[in-house]
């Protein structure tokens, strides 16, 4: 057994969405789409409002998926063989769901 991988607990709490930062820095300008744009700092303040289900962001690089007025994401919850578009608020809502 000295051939298994070790384990540790993450350092967070919540599941798991992985952010293309190439798609948020693409929307830095525009003030619509500010919450998209600064993805963690938003998904962080509605865990506040969502105490029983958190989410946790990591920002990656490109994920070859380059929406207009989106940011790429992957909720290995949701499925992880599949790439989802956040285009709205409302979009984000739902990965708490």
């Amino acid at each position: 057994m000295a051939d298994d991988l070790k384990t540790y607990s993450a350092p967070w709490e919540g599941h798991l969405v992985l952010a293309c930062r190439k798609c948020q820095k693409k929307l830095k300008g525009d003030p619509d789409l500010r919450s998209l744009s600064k993805l963690k700092k938003t998904v962080k303040r509605a865990n506040r409002e969502h105490s029983d289900k958190s989410v946790h962001i990591v920002n990656t690089p490109c994920m070859d998926l380059c929406p207009k007025g989106g940011v790429t994401v992957c909720d290995p919850r949701q499925d992880s063989d599949r790439l989802f578009i956040l285009r709205s608020e409302e979009d984000i809502e739902r990965l708490y769901s």
